[in-house]
């Protein structure tokens, strides 16, 4: 595993819902838990593993997510800034806004949100929009909105609402 790498581990409630079969998990997200409690941590070995399509396991990966019953940790073990986990309680409403909808424009996203890393933070967000440039997919492209989130969080947290905004103006692309 690469430092710094993210894993995903199961919450206790992921754990309870696996272990009780849940009637309202689907097939596909009780085989991503599945494989997660068997120790295929990453979301790319999951993509491999998985009999389910790409989009289906994102999609699924993402409900788990944001239902808890996955946990996101650095390749240490330690949840980054970012994660539900360390987030106050009050920014978990802003945090569901920054996803990326899988049908929006790559390029149209890589343009807003280069821009916002240039507007927001001045020469030295020029670093974060090198990365967005090099994003090809929607999948890409949202680790790198993770990134950009996790130093809004750190250097300016006021700027928040701009990139919400930014992420409902890049989803209004969707087709």
């Amino acid at each position: 595993m690469k430092a710094g790498q993210q894993i995903l581990s199961l919450t206790p409630k992921g754990t309870e819902a696996l272990r009780s079969r849940a009637p309202k998990l689907d097939a596909d997200v009780r085989n991503i838990l599945s494989l997660i409690e068997q120790g295929i941590t990453s979301a790319e070995a999951i993509l491999q593993r998985s009999k389910s399509l790409c989009d289906e396991v994102i999609r699924g990966l993402r409900a788990l997510l944001s239902n808890r019953f996955v946990a996101i940790a650095a390749g240490d073990g330690a949840a980054p800034p970012g994660t539900p986990e360390s987030m106050p309680s009050g920014t978990s409403g802003a945090s569901a806004r920054l996803s990326l909808k899988l049908g929006v424009s790559p390029s149209q996203a890589r343009f807003a949100l280069s821009n916002f890393c240039l507007d927001q933070f001045g020469t030295e967000g020029q670093s974060l929009a090198d990365v967005v440039d090099f994003c090809s997919d929607v999948g890409s492209l949202q680790e790198a909105l993770n990134d950009i989130r996790v130093e809004v969080d750190r250097r300016c947290p006021d700027r928040l609402p701009a990139l919400v905004a930014c992420v409902h103006e890049i989803n209004e692309t969707d087709f």
